[in-house]
């Protein structure tokens, strides 16, 4: 890797400078021209994360936004496949398990889940479908200034489609490796030949087997949405969803016999440690909500966001709980689980922008408000005699012989009030200050249904951010900035007390570039994030809570148009601390946080063909690689890896197929660590037949 890391380096800094170079010369005529709107979906310039609407070049954050249409290039099937090759992003380290596995900058984030600006539960314990996003933003980070409770490392934001302005019908067909068949239907119209009337409708079916002996995603999705019509002042927009996926839980393999010599021979990467009657998991998630917006003639502007969700999970897991080097069995462990959550979600604010003397503010002021339950039943199950994993002999429909509530089953209630105060100060034409203020009161109640003890914790703390952007002739724009989270924990220890909430902060230094006619846009970002009151866990799986996290890296993106037809995008994470500062088993400090690599390249290009021979095909191809990882409780490293993409396909202005080809060399590579005993598999070659037709 150290080979690799001097490549990118050079690689990067030659291409960057050679690039910018060449452009800003063929429009030097044109240096102080800002292009405020930009129709060409392969430059994503705008987020609405922050809750107004922002250029990313005069954000002093690091925020990355991955587009419908790179979510359709990249023919993603989940979340974890949308945001694989995202800067600071390590996606899926635990594999095909079926849920949305990430971390940000070092930091777990796989519950910092939002939609639509709106926290969508306690934990995300159902995976999300993304065929009706419209774009998903990661914001890197502590962000408990704009979203309120919030991961130290960062979120990941889904913005869901709308109503348009459009009349369309679009059908897509989907066929590939693993017997995958899926089909997604979006239709969208206007009513009445109104000018914001409209309505849409999302849905889709898919069904996949996997290369792990009887491990099936089967997943469907439908939403609504309707946009009316109130005038030119108001606007409103609805939209429901219903989600329902069935899988079978995907667990890894044990370490010896994969990552590490087993006597007996290396182990079929389709074995399956659960057993084939178990119950598979069945996902139901309900949700209905709405934005709305009013535009005052003074110039204030109401917005209020709210959301209601409703989410069912419920099967079976097998855990090993043995791995060695001389054995060709292990000992296993089963779990029943049932999680039901019932979110409601609502934010206010009032906006207005005016100048004071000779600064220009974009004030906003807001209140927003969680109500959250969730309720967990865990039961483990005993799973008689040692399992073969050479020769598995599985032992049918009696494989839970007994079943016993497990101390962890709870069901814990979230409610939190927030106020914020936020203003994004233009000091001069080229000089902008953000600064924000907030202030939360939570209180967490958690009901034990294992010995029936009840036990609440309220807490409240201030949070805010500071960030200062200074603009060079629209071309670049250095930055720093400063911020920190507040994150009530409703983990419980092994005697059902409540610990007290998490607490983060981070200081970013950093620069975006631009060209002038916004072909090239390009960021660099140092960070230095410090997370305290952790809760972890020991070997018995029993939470405790003393400990104190640091992460520290570089990550630097680029997207180039070098012609109309040829896109360019590449990205770069370094990563050298990510570690446990403080914690209750000594030994554990010092060391390096789970699954967090040192290193991580994307690289990706698409070249369309232009004359009459090949007008409407493109190529394309790619390159994603990550350096070994280590952790902190696992005995073993994961090697580091580089998987190839390719894709080929044909474009008309109703229909487009295409041929797409993830890991096409059919690497055999892990995802990361599981636990001691297990490692999660990387995905093999998937190659998917794509066809896209609009009436």
């Amino acid at each position: 890797m150290k080979i690799l890391t001097h490549f990118v380096r050079t690689a990067l800094s030659v291409s960057l400078f050679s690039i910018l170079q060449t452009t800003f010369a063929n429009e030097a005529v044109l240096p102080t021209i800002l292009v405020n709107s930009n129709d060409d979906p392969d430059i994503v310039e705008t987020t609405e994360s922050f809750k107004t609407h922002q250029t990313l070049f005069k954000t002093a954050r690091s925020v990355s936004v991955v587009s419908k249409k790179q979510i359709e290039q990249k023919q993603a099937m989940n979340l974890t496949d949308a945001l694989n090759g995202v800067s600071g992003v390590i996606s899926a380290p635990l594999g095909r398990r079926g849920a949305d596995d990430f971390i940000i900058r070092g930091q777990l984030a796989s519950d910092a889940i939002y939609i639509d600006g709106l926290r969508q539960a306690q934990a995300s314990d159902s995976p999300i479908d993304i065929t009706g996003l419209e774009r998903v933003e990661v914001i890197k980070g502590p962000s408990s200034m704009d979203f309120g409770l919030s991961a130290p490392g960062g979120l990941v934001n889904l913005v869901t489609k709308r109503a348009i302005q459009d009349n369309f019908n679009t059908v897509e067909l989907r066929y590939g490796s693993q017997d995958l068949r899926q089909i997604i239907f979006d239709t969208n119209h206007t009513l009445n030949e109104s000018s914001k009337a409209a309505w849409r409708l999302n849905t889709s079916y898919s069904d996949q087997n996997d290369s792990t002996d009887n491990v099936y995603f089967k997943n469907f999705y439908i939403s609504p949405t309707y946009t009316f019509d109130l005038g030119d002042q108001t606007d409103l927009s609805v939209i429901a969803s219903y989600s329902h996926k069935e899988y079978m839980r995907q667990q890894g393999i044990p370490v010896y016999g994969s990552l590490l010599t087993n006597s007996y021979g290396q182990l079929n990467r389709s074995l399956f440690i659960g057993e084939p009657d178990q119950d598979p998991y069945i996902s139901d998630v309900y949700r209905v909500g709405y934005n709305f917006a009013h535009r005052f003639n003074e110039g204030w502007e109401f917005k209020q966001n709210f959301a209601l969700q409703k989410t069912r999970l419920d099967g079976q897991v097998i855990f090993a709980n043995s791995s060695s080097l001389n054995s060709q069995t292990i000992k296993r462990s089963g779990r029943d689980q049932l999680y039901k959550d019932l979110n409601f979600s609502v934010d206010n604010n009032l906006s207005k922008t005016f100048d004071m003397g000779e600064t220009h503010h974009h004030v906003m002021v807001g209140v927003d408000a969680i109500h959250d339950t969730r309720d967990i039943w865990n039961y483990t199950c005993t799973v008689a005699g040692n399992f073969n994993i050479y020769r598995p002999n599985y032992l049918g429909n009696d494989w839970c012989s007994k079943k016993t509530l497990r101390s962890d089953s709870v069901k814990t209630t979230l409610k939190t009030v927030g106020t914020y105060l936020k203003d994004r100060i233009d000091l001069t034409e080229n000089l902008n200050l953000d600064l924000g203020v907030r202030h939360d009161w939570a209180t967490v109640s958690a009901l034990s249904h294992y010995d029936q003890s009840d036990n609440s914790k309220n807490s409240h703390a201030f949070s805010g951010n500071i960030g200062v952007l200074y603009d060079i002739h629209h071309i670049i724009s250095p930055y720093m900035s400063y911020s920190t989270s507040f994150l009530p924990v409703t983990d419980v220890d092994e005697n059902g007390k409540i610990f007290e909430p998490e607490k983060a902060n981070q200081y970013e230094v950093g620069f975006k570039i631009q060209s002038p006619s916004q072909r090239i846009q390009a960021s660099l970002a140092w960070f230095d994030l410090t997370r305290f009151n952790v809760v972890s866990s020991d070997a018995d799986g029993v939470n405790y809570q003393t400990g104190k996290q640091n992460s520290k890296g570089v990550e630097t993106e680029i997207v180039a148009k070098i012609r109309p037809n040829w896109l360019v995008s590449a990205n770069y994470t370094y990563t050298p601390t990510a570690k446990i500062v403080n914690d209750e088993i000594t030994s554990y400090i010092g060391k390096r946080l789970n699954n967090v690599s040192k290193q991580a390249f994307n690289f990706s290009t698409r070249y369309e063909f232009l004359g009459e021979m090949l007008s409407g095909w493109y190529i394309g191809a790619g390159v994603r690689a990550e350096s070994e990882k280590t952790s902190y409780k696992y005995a073993y490293t994961v090697p580091g890896y580089a998987l190839w993409d390719a894709e080929l396909g044909y474009n008309t202005t109703r229909w487009q197929a295409s041929l797409n080809a993830k890991n096409i060399f059919n690497k055999e590579y892990y995802a990361g660590g599981v636990n001691s005993n297990i490692v999660a598999l990387g995905d093999d070659r998937q190659v998917n037949f794509n066809f896209r037709y609009r009436f």
